[in-house]
C-alpha cells in the first residue's frame, strides 16, 4: 500500500540502524502504484537518514521497456552474462550487476575511512 509504505520503511531503517547495519535502499524499476511514489518515498528516506541509496529505476530506464516484461512488473531476464551485449539488454543482469557495482563503492568507502 503506497500510503502506508514509508512509515514502514522508516520503521525498518529504524530497526537496521539500532542493529548497528548500514542500511542500502534500492529504487524499483516498475510505477504500478503510479506517480513514483513509492521510488520517491525511498530516496527520502534514504536523504533523510543520509544512508546509501541505489537508484536501480535510473539503471533500467535505457533499457527496452525500461527493462520490464509486458506486464509493467516483471523484470526482463537473460543470466548472469555481463560480457553480452544481449544479456544487459535485460534487467536482470542489469539489476545484479548494479548490485555488485553498490556494494564494491561502499566496500572501497569503509576501506579508504578505515572502518
Amino acid at each position: 500500500r503506497p500510503e502506508s509504505f514509508e512509515e514502514s520503511l522508516r520503521a525498518v531503517v529504524d530497526a537496521t540502524i539500532e542493529r548497528g547495519i548500514v542500511p542500502v535502499l534500492a529504487t524499483k524499476a516498475d510505477n504500478l502504484e503510479g506517480g513514483h511514489r513509492i521510488n520517491a518515498a525511498i530516496a527520502r528516506v534514504a536523504e533523510d537518514y543520509d544512508i546509501p541509496l541505489w537508484n536501480f529505476w535510473a539503471a533500467v530506464q535505457p533499457l527496452p521497456r525500461r527493462g520490464l516484461q509486458p506486464d509493467g512488473a516483471h523484470l526482463t531476464f537473460l543470466p548472469n552474462r555481463f560480457g553480452d551485449p544481449d544479456a544487459m539488454k535485460t534487467a536482470w543482469p542489469v539489476r545484479n550487476l548494479t548490485a555488485l557495482q553498490v556494494l564494491e563503492a561502499l566496500r572501497q568507502a569503509f576501506v579508504e575511512n578505515g572502518s
